[in-house]
């Protein structure tokens, strides 16, 4: 019994319509724009399947124009579907595809209205397709690498793109030999090989799609599985290495704390032996205010208004000394860290205080400007040292010159936002050769220095987020200026 041709396109758009239907509704949860416009493709062909079947039923038009539009356009979009698997850009080939198509389009239509024997637009007809087919073949071959090593689904491709091919250029070859069907819907060799090869192609390209589809979906579930354990090492080295810098800090912190303390210790004799000598001016007026008072007392006729007159004094001197002790306890004081508010201005009284009596032994003049008034947060202890720092280091300079006019300049004002602090010495300057290194480590041109005041003042200052920076001339002194923020 011959084969009904009619019923077996007609029988094709079900293959069409069913395979390409049951991927989407199976895979509908991916929500992926390929795997839609392949289906979209395969069901719009489905669809161009049914007019292209029912030639006689309905009226040329929709077998014509409406027929081979939707072929062309669903083959078009699997076609692109496909190609988007690859690694270059599809917008070329997608370009070539389409502008292909509708040149076929064009002649077909053109060619049906300008009467062109049916033979001729069967021939253009199955030769379009017998060539853009070819593009299944092609596709599956540059994907042999393209996915999971050894997958089956580019070699399925590749198989069904081949099946398609042959089926349709054999048609076509029949056709021009004149040895194919009386026309489009007679049986013939020729039509049971299409026939059969579309039913071949079509579930060899869906199931080829298919398994690509889901071996490309592997490869990336494998990738987020790789970049989710490497983002959870590298997350966790982080934190290690959060700790570690944490540790790290807290360890810097301690070194510049019992640096400040080692720095102190360094020039604690100097600043004891003036401070003994200032202390030593109160501490004899307390002795004669005394021995005046024992006597005034031991006297009958003794004036209690001058009595107590020696007694107020005594109680001045012993405030006086109990200041200065005062100050020099807080300044070598061995207490932790903490920030705090900061009356600067009375910083620099109370560590001008302890260096005063230094300065007067040296016949240096202390010339104090301050202006500036305000609290800032920092550490009292460290910024104290900084301060003695700085005044150390212009009372040294100073003591190697034999000048008759030597002081040092402290002043202090504001400016926007930032207090800034000024020591200006006129001493002999910093030697050229060493400014570059002044705020080194262990770099000092003192004989019995170590190095250590002026990089740590710089890192006290860092820490406060301030800035230290200093400028010196030969033969005219040395000036430091010190940025501090107020917040």
């Amino acid at each position: 019994m011959p084969l009904h041709v009619q019923t077996a396109i007609f029988m094709i758009c079900l293959v069409y319509l069913l395979l390409h239907a049951a991927v989407w509704f199976a895979l509908s949860e991916q929500r992926n724009n390929l795997l839609r416009l392949w289906c979209a493709g395969g069901i719009v062909s489905g669809i161009a399947v049914v007019f292209l079947s029912l030639r006689g039923i309905l009226s040329d038009f929709w077998f014509l124009y409406v027929g081979q539009l939707m072929m062309m356009l669903g083959n078009a979009a699997r076609c692109i579907a496909l190609r988007m698997y690859l690694p270059n850009p599809v917008r070329n080939a997608a370009t070539a595809h389409l502008t292909f198509g509708l040149v076929f389009y064009l002649m077909m239509a053109g060619g049906y209205t300008a009467g062109v024997s049916e033979k001729s637009l069967e021939i253009l007809y199955h030769s379009y397709y017998s060539i853009t087919c070819l593009d299944y073949f092609v596709v599956g071959w540059l994907l042999r690498h393209s996915v999971t090593p050894g997958s089956l689904g580019p070699r399925v491709l590749m198989l069904g793109g081949a099946v398609l091919c042959l089926s349709i250029g054999f048609k076509t070859t029949m056709v021009i030999l004149g040895l194919g069907a009386a026309d489009f819907y007679s049986p013939g060799i020729d039509q049971y090989v299409l026939i059969a090869g579309q039913f071949i192609a079509i579930t060899l390209l869906n199931i080829g799609f298919l398994r690509i589809f889901l071996d490309r979906r592997e490869q990336q579930t494998l990738l987020t599985e790789r970049s989710l354990a490497a983002a959870e090492e590298r997350a966790s080295l982080l934190s290690q290495h959060k700790a570690e810098l944490q540790d790290l800090l807290i360890e810097r912190e301690e070194i510049i704390r019992q640096l400040t303390l080692s720095n102190k210790t360094a020039g604690m004799g100097a600043l004891v032996a003036s401070l003994a000598h200032e202390l030593n001016q109160p501490l004899c007026a307390i002795r004669l205010n005394t021995q005046l008072v024992e006597r005034k007392l031991e006297s009958p006729d003794s004036d209690m208004q001058e009595t107590r007159r020696h007694l107020d004094s005594i109680i001045e001197d012993n405030k006086r000394a109990a200041n200065i002790i005062t100050k020099l306890r807080n300044l070598f004081e061995h207490r932790q860290s903490d920030n705090g508010p900061v009356d600067f201005d009375n910083l620099v009284r109370d560590t001008l205080l302890l260096i005063g009596a230094r300065a007067r032994t040296e016949n240096v003049a202390l010339r104090v400007a301050l202006g500036s008034d305000v609290v800032l947060n920092g550490d009292h202890t460290q910024l104290q040292q900084v301060l003695l720092n700085l005044f150390n280091n212009a009372l040294d300079a100073l003591s190697t010159v034999a000048q008759a006019d030597k002081h040092i300049d402290v002043r202090t004002h504001l400016r926007g936002d930032r207090l800034q602090l000024v020591v200006e010495d006129n001493g002999p300057g910093v030697p050229i050769p060493i400014q570059a290194s002044v705020f080194d480590l262990f770099k000092t041109t003192k004989a019995d220095g170590m190095g250590v005041g002026l990089w740590l003042s710089k890192t006290v200052v860092n820490a406060h987020r301030g800035d230290i920076r200093f400028t010196s001339a030969a033969g005219h002194g040395t000036r430091f200026e010190v940025d501090l923020p107020l917040d």
